[in-house]
């Protein structure tokens, strides 16, 4: 019989270090998804998903444009990340907080 080395706990933390920086950026669409055909949820999304939704801005660039498109991609039609805030004008806004909502 051939004695086999039982992986260790180096082995384990990689695993789950590369779970973690895979699976989490790859779960926020359904997050969304499930949160805008659920109708509920958008403050918890908003919550665990901070990180990525800190890469919107109000002017368009090639980030914020993905992690609107993956958002949008499943969700119920009308659903997008908006800002919250006060306008000061098209590209400055006071106290912006993107909100994951029915868009009028």
């Amino acid at each position: 019989m051939a004695d086999r080395k039982k992986p260790g706990a180096a082995f384990w933390s990689t695993v789950v270090v590369a779970v973690v920086l895979v699976g989490y950026p790859l779960s926020f669409g359904p997050a969304c998804w499930i949160s805008s055909r659920m109708n509920s949820g958008a403050e918890l999304v908003h919550f665990c998903y901070r990180p990525i939704v800190s890469g919107l801005s109000i002017k368009e660039t090639r980030l914020s444009a993905a992690i609107q498109w993956y958002a949008r991609w499943g969700a119920s039609s009308g659903w997008r990340w908006a800002p919250d805030g006060i306008p000061l004008s098209d590209d400055r806004w006071v106290a912006v907080e993107w909100v994951w909502m029915r868009y009028p």
